[in-house]
């Protein structure tokens, strides 16, 4: 009997099963994809490119979305020069990784090791019109610092157990107990009295002389007087606008009282310009050294200043020509720096610039003064003898002022030496303690290769007709810039309106005009402490939170001042920080408050400075 075959059960194949030809799948496959890649590539060609792109820009960036080229250099991605050309269009550097090393750190050495961090790396586009291109995981930040915000470190004031010099007798304890018994006021009420909100700013308003403190301070329209004074000492009005000076201050006559010889001042104002002018005057006779190199560090800032200002308009912003010349400028620098690192290994050629330097720094080695001698050596360039050491920050700022009165003696002597003493004098000033001028000169070649690189990425992109960026995106740098420049330019104008001294004085002379000082900074003494010939600049206390953003606003809402600011109401001193530290802000920021996101209150790249 047969077997029953079941239903289902294939028959028998007539023919023989021929296996599959090997990668059969795979060149259909490579096929297919060839023509959706061609496909997609004639798609880009037509100027559709949606349907090449991971996904749509940030709506900041949608004009962009057609233009691939502008961020995207060949061969190299997102490249950084594309992503410096519009948000950091003056080429200073200042969105790089070394940037935020010497920003957090302060050690220039440390940035010129730091390993380059491309910019699309933490910001990540095509992730659609409202994502959040500044919103950085904080993986990135945990990868070199702390974890937890348990662990934040005491800020580096506080440690270090700091104190300010702002330049003024300010003692918070008598003006709280004073509104307190004139006007009731105490607590918040008493602060705000002064510190008043700014709602621009979300902080408070600068403080002002007339409206914070002449109410007590000159209620009779007047601070003072000046007693009567040898005219050698104070010049009255006439002989000041004889020197060429003017101002409306020198047309009050009535308030001058002049006779046998002396001037006085019957009436003071507050930053009195007669007073000032004078004050001048006597440091420049009393203290030259210090007056000399005060106007030489302006000059250096002024020289840095104007540079910067020069190349804040941006590279898309300038014509063809103009990218040529900025081009062969930077190649003229580089070789220049070349040069001089060059020329550290080899001696001084005689007669040369650098052997006048030499020749300087010897001369005060002979004198005993080694330290000078290193200091402008360090500077101009010239290897440290072995074993020597770069001087620290405490030799580093007594020799400065020191060198750059020496510079300006050398630049006075010999004219033709002014521009390699303009050039010694950024250098001084922008040197680091720590810092050989070798490793200095190997850090301004970098920011130059990197400019040269983004000026030869600009013209190539010229090339292509790309259009640029608009120029408004400079608008907040160069009007910092700009304010940096007239307030150095003012300085520097009231220095250079003083007259040379003539000749030394004598034991009898330099007493007697001590005591003018003391005389004619008798009224502002009150508020403002001695420590040199005219009165010391007012500087605001340096923000505890040097490294963070920090606005009252928000925080006001929460607390009152004396939370954070316990110590303020017994401060007797200006000098005082008068702050709890990093223990206070974990007392709303914690995981069941205020945010403890890395962002909130830090930013990665330093903020615009001029």
């Amino acid at each position: 009997m047969a077997r029953g075959v079941r239903w289902g059960t294939p028959e028998r194949s007539e023919h023989y099963l021929q296996p599959r030809r090997p990668h059969a799948l795979l060149l259909w496959s490579l096929a297919a994809g060839l023509v959706v890649l061609a496909g997609l590539g004639l798609l880009a060609l037509l100027g559709h490119r949606k349907a090449v792109t991971p996904g749509h820009l940030i709506s900041a960036h949608a004009l962009l979305e057609a233009r691939c080229e502008e961020c995207h250099a060949p061969g190299r991605g997102a490249a950084d020069v594309r992503c410096q050309r519009c948000h950091d269009a003056a080429g200073g550097g200042r969105l790089t990784q070394a940037a935020h090393v010497l920003f957090g750190s302060g050690d220039p050495r440390r940035a010129a090791e730091a390993t380059a961090v491309p910019c699309a790396r933490c910001h990540v586009d095509h992730h659609g019109r409202g994502a959040r291109l500044t919103a950085v995981p904080e993986t990135q930040c945990v990868s070199c610092h702390f974890r937890r915000f348990a662990a934040h470190p005491e800020f580096a004031l506080l440690r270090a157990k700091a104190t300010e010099a702002p330049g003024l007798r300010f003692p918070h304890a008598r003006h709280l107990d004073a509104l307190a018994k004139e006007k009731g006021l105490r607590g918040d009420a008493a602060c705000g009295e002064c510190h008043e909100r700014d709602a621009a700013t979300r902080d408070f308003q600068p403080l002002d002389f007339d409206r914070h403190c002449a109410s007590c301070h000159a209620a009779g329209g007047s601070l003072g007087a000046v007693e009567p004074l040898p005219e050698d000492d104070a010049l009255p009005p006439a002989a000041i606008q004889a020197l060429g000076v003017e101002g409306a201050w020198l047309t009050r006559t009535a308030e001058f009282e002049t006779g046998r010889g002396r001037v006085a001042k019957t009436a003071l104002h507050h930053r009195d310009e007669w007073v000032l002018f004078n004050l001048r005057r006597l440091r420049r006779q009393l203290q030259p050294e210090a007056f000399g190199a005060e106007r030489a560090a302006l000059l250096a800032r002024l020289g840095g200043l104007e540079r910067r200002m020069a190349l804040s308009t941006p590279l898309a912003g300038l014509g063809t020509e103009a990218l040529l010349a900025r081009e062969q400028a930077l190649d003229a620098e580089i070789k220049g720096i070349d040069a001089r690192l060059g020329a550290l290994a080899s001696p001084a050629a005689p007669g040369s610039a650098l052997a006048r330097v030499d020749e300087a720094a010897a001369a005060a080695a002979a004198a005993g003064d080694t330290a000078a001698a290193s200091a402008l050596k360090q500077a101009a360039g010239a290897p440290a003898p072995a074993g020597e050491e770069p001087l620290r920050a405490e030799e580093l700022a007594a020799r400065r002022q020191e060198l750059l009165t020496l510079l300006e003696a050398i630049e006075t002597t010999d004219p033709a030496l002014a521009g390699r003493t303009e050039d010694l004098r950024r250098r001084l000033v922008g040197l680091r303690a720590g810092e050989a001028s070798q490793a200095l000169l190997q850090r301004v070649r970098q920011q130059r290769a990197a400019e040269r690189l983004r000026v030869a990425d600009e013209r190539g992109l010229r090339a292509e007709g790309v259009p640029a960026p608009p120029p408004a995106l400079l608008a907040g740098e160069q009007s910092a810039l700009r304010r940096a420049l007239a307030e150095a330019q003012a300085r520097l104008q009231e220095l250079s309106l003083v007259p040379a001294p003539e000749g030394t004085l004598a034991a009898d002379v330099r007493q007697r005009k001590t005591e003018s000082v003391q005389a004619l900074a008798a009224p502002c003494a009150k508020c403002h402490p001695p420590g040199r010939v005219d009165l010391a600049p007012v500087r605001a206390a340096r923000h505890v939170l040097v490294r963070a953003t920090f606005t009252h606003g928000p925080h006001l809402m929460q607390a009152d001042c004396v939370r954070c600011h316990p110590g303020i109401p017994r401060s007797a001193a200006a000098a005082d920080l008068n702050f709890t530290g990093v223990a206070s802000c974990r007392e709303c920021h914690n995981t069941l408050g205020a945010t403890q996101a890395c962002a909130s209150c830090h930013d990665y790249h330093p903020h615009e400075a001029p």
